[in-house]
């Protein structure tokens, strides 16, 4: 595993892990993997999706009730929107198919 991330985003892909509480980009080709966020940035991540254009990642994260972006130009890490009904309690919802 690198310590961060890859070079080349075009053929990779990038993924929340909320057991080990970052993103991670899985270059195809190699099978490299960079963390992209530093350790403790994101608590619980779920949703991912990348601003090509921008070199943006966005996530929501599970517990900390946020939506972020980190940019992979800057390094920098944003929280875009929290929810202001947060009231610091995580309630673990389970869905089944039926």
């Amino acid at each position: 595993m690198l310590s961060g991330p890859l070079p080349n985003v075009g053929n990779s892909l990038i993924v929340a892990d909320s057991y080990l509480r970052n993103l991670y980009q899985l270059e195809l080709d190699s099978g490299n993997v960079g963390q992209l966020l530093p350790f403790g940035v994101a608590s619980s991540p779920r949703a991912v999706t990348y601003d090509q254009t921008g070199r943006l990642v966005y996530w929501t994260d599970l517990f900390a009730h946020t939506i972020n972006r980190h940019s992979l130009v800057t390094r920098n890490n944003t929280v875009i929107y929290r929810d202001p009904n947060n009231t610091g309690e995580h309630i673990d919802r389970t869905y089944t198919s039926t």
